[in-house]
């Protein structure tokens, strides 16, 4: 298998990966179920960073995004009846929904009054809350620094 091969089947098997597990995959994880080497796995995250499909720890290196799914906890939590993400902002939550074409609700609050908004989706449209979501960053600097983003 070459590595555009190779590099195409662990985004894959990291988005179900997450999708059925509700956590990020390890190397390791994807490399058991690719039968593959932690190392040749942990080879490929770096070629799919580099490529912006991923964003690994800075320090650590294990994965810290999959978007739309975050490997930390943040402000953005996704919550539907095949289980609950965290997604990394407001778009990407938004994104899980339509990933998964599924209803979602998703908890978050709003940052003018600390209130948690009602938002719930159909898994292709909101089908309840109301709101704004402002970027305070424009889209095209979003890599600059993708963990602040």
């Amino acid at each position: 298998m070459d590595l555009l091969e190779l590099d195409s089947r662990v985004r894959l098997a990291v988005y179900h990966h997450f999708v059925r597990s509700c956590v990020a995959p390890t190397a390791g994880d994807i490399g058991d179920e690719l039968g593959a080497s932690p190392s040749l796995i942990a080879e490929s995250f770096e070629r799919l960073a580099t490529a912006h499909v991923l964003v690994l720890d800075p320090v650590t290196r294990n994965l810290w995004m999959a978007m739309p799914f975050s490997a930390v906890p943040t402000s953005f939590r996704v919550r539907s009846s095949a289980g609950e993400w965290w997604a990394n902002c407001a778009w990407d939550a938004l994104g899980i929904s339509a990933m998964l074409q599924s209803p979602v609700e998703i908890i978050s609050s709003c940052s003018g009054c600390g209130d948690p908004p009602p938002i719930q989706t159909t898994g292709r449209a909101l089908s309840a809350g109301a709101g704004v979501v402002h970027f305070a960053v424009p889209a095209a600097s979003w890599w600059d620094d993708i963990g602040f983003t």
